[in-house]
């Protein structure tokens, strides 16, 4: 059962090409909409260098990324190039370079109701 919520969640997290990501910190709350890649379990986010979320993730790992049909909260931590998951194709886009990538590991992930449903279904990702 767990291998089959992992896949669900791997399956709904690839399903996004930007999100918006929030985060707390010294710079008080700071929201973007950034492009982002999934690679199985992680979320892989460009965030701009001038981006005052990247002085708050220096202080706290906690975010919460938002997509259409999701929110996922997670840790994150600031990538070096050289950690970068073979294949990556937001890595070799025009915005990498004057960006950080950071890695969010997601711990629970919300899905949106269906149009034909009052509810909507989390998964705890640990």
């Amino acid at each position: 059962m767990l291998r089959q919520l992992r896949q669900r969640a791997s399956e709904e997290l690839s399903t996004a090409r930007q999100i918006v990501l929030s985060a707390f910190g010294p710079a008080d709350i700071q929201s973007e909409v950034l492009a982002c890649e999934s690679v199985g379990l992680a979320l892989y986010v460009l965030v701009p260098r001038t981006s005052d979320l990247l002085f708050n993730l220096e202080s706290s790992r906690v975010v919460v990324g938002t997509a259409d049909t999701w929110q996922v909260r997670g840790a994150a931590r600031l990538l070096k190039p050289g950690e970068y998951p073979e294949g990556l194709a937001i890595a070799r886009t025009p915005e990498a370079s004057w960006s950080e990538m950071v890695e969010i590991c997601p711990t629970r992930l919300q899905l949106r109701p269906p149009h034909d449903q009052a509810q909507g279904e989390t998964i705890d990702i640990s």
